[in-house]
């Protein structure tokens, strides 16, 4: 596996320890509460169908093989070095979580904006300094979008906001925009952000070939 192929591994399996390979380039994952769907074009296809039951296990698994080379056999990956090698059997595909072989058609999205690395890493550490897990997308006075941190239960509660370039357009209800930020499981990279009232957000990395679909919180 090359190393694009390790870090769609080391991603999804943040969203989904299981991983459904299909024959061909595409790889997807979706989360088990169905609330997150992911998305990576590899460079390295597969030549074949096969289930794994735990990424991070054959990830594990991998790192006690330096430089090693993986074969895709009939029962199991063969991952071998110099000296030593592993079989890592895969899984009945019908007993794992598996993504739709279909992407999301996204309704009508009424804000979009561009999420920066860094910025995503403030709102991160916000979350994690001030304890709330909402992250609140709005049109601020400047024409700009908004994302804040907050506490939707507590109104006076302490809260963080950055204001970001996009487009805000006409919501009837801004406070149903907003997606509890631990779903935000996304590679590094900055994204183009589309959002809609009907629920839904897409994310797509700009110099990545990643795409993730994640749902807003029923507010």
């Amino acid at each position: 596996m090359n190393t694009q192929m390790l870090e769609i591994l080391r991603n999804f399996g943040t969203i989904n320890s299981n991983l459904v390979f299909r024959e061909g380039n595409v790889v997807r994952t979706v989360s088990d509460a169905k609330n997150v769907m992911a998305k990576a074009t590899a460079d390295q296809p597969m030549p074949k169908e096969f289930g794994i039951y735990d990424v991070n296990e054959l990830m594990n698994a991998m790192s006690l093989i330096e430089g090693a080379s993986v074969s895709y056999e009939d029962t199991h990956l063969l991952i071998k070095g110099e000296n030593s090698s592993i079989k890592y059997f895969y899984s009945d595909v019908e007993m794992l979580t598996s993504a739709p072989d279909k992407d999301i058609i996204m309704p009508p999205c009424e804000v979009g904006f561009t999420l920066t690395e860094s910025v995503l890493s403030g709102l991160r550490k916000a979350s994690q300094a001030l304890g709330h897990k909402t992250l609140l997308i709005e049109g601020d006075d400047g024409g700009k979008v908004k994302l804040s941190i907050v506490d939707v239960k507590n109104p006076s509660s302490n809260a963080y906001s950055v204001s970001v370039s996009g487009n805000f357009g006409s919501v009837q209800d801004t406070a149903r925009l907003s997606i509890n930020i631990d779903n935000l499981k996304l590679v590094s990279g900055d994204y183009q952000v589309e959002v809609s009232s009907k629920l839904i957000s897409k994310f797509t990395n700009t110099s990545k070939p990643f795409e993730y679909w994640i749902a807003l919180e029923k507010n």
